[in-house]
């Protein structure tokens, strides 16, 4: 299992939501932010998440979510990394997300059953 979690989104209420969820799917541990700089003041704990789900679209005039996977790149996050996004597919944050090697992009809203299957960890 993926555990611990980061989950970046701008929307407060739906960090406190997805928290509570991913704890119901089975995370132990959950770090939230709204934006890159969070994400970046709480780098040690950021970069010990095994999982990586981050909202395409953090706001206008905002590093998006793949400006986030690019700074957890420089910083050797390896983790995995899923990309969530409420856009269509041919949004350009979405394509530019959908061009991030080893990621994948799931859509909003997510139930508890798809969040598990985030967090189920390959059978290695």
């Amino acid at each position: 299992m993926f555990d611990p979690v980061l989950f970046v989104d701008d929307d407060f209420d739906l960090r406190e939501l997805m928290e509570m969820t991913l704890v119901r799917a089975g995370a132990r541990h959950v770090v939230t932010a709204g934006s890159l700089y969070e994400v970046q003041v709480h780098r040690n704990e950021v970069l010990a998440c095994q999982l990586a789900i981050l909202d395409i679209n953090l706001g206008i005039d905002q590093p998006n979510g793949v400006e986030v996977h690019h700074w957890l790149g420089r910083e050797g996050f390896a983790g995995k990394i899923v990309f969530l996004t409420g856009h269509a597919a041919n949004d350009p944050q979405v394509k530019q997300a959908a061009n991030v090697a080893g990621s994948q992009i799931a859509s909003k809203p997510l139930s508890v059953a798809q969040l598990r299957g985030l967090l189920e960890a390959p059978a290695t």
